[in-house]
């Protein structure tokens, strides 16, 4: 069954290449949807897909996603309706 995780990570995640890692992650668990650094030390990141493959991502964050990164604190929400993302975007160039 599809869903939508919305993140909400802390931590040293700014400048780390935490949403590279994190976007190529999703594209290899074909997840769609987005990642985006809003503050000095927060990372928003919201992605739809099978159930089993969003778990595998939250698997993926709990081991860190960058070895230069660390995530203090994080949270996952889970909803049952889905935005229709097509791609995997971050806001990195």
């Amino acid at each position: 069954m599809k869903k939508r995780a919305h993140f909400i990570m802390h931590g040293d995640v700014q400048g780390v290449g935490f949403r590279f890692l994190a976007k190529q992650k999703a594209n290899e668990l074909h997840l769609r949807g987005y990642c985006r650094g809003y503050e000095q030390n927060e990372i928003v990141m919201e992605l739809e897909g099978e159930e089993e493959q969003l778990d595998l991502f939250v698997a993926y964050i709990q081991k860190g996603v960058s070895p230069l990164a660390s995530i203090t604190s994080y949270s996952v929400t889970f909803f049952d309706d889905l935005k229709g993302y097509r791609t995997m975007e971050t806001d990195i160039v």
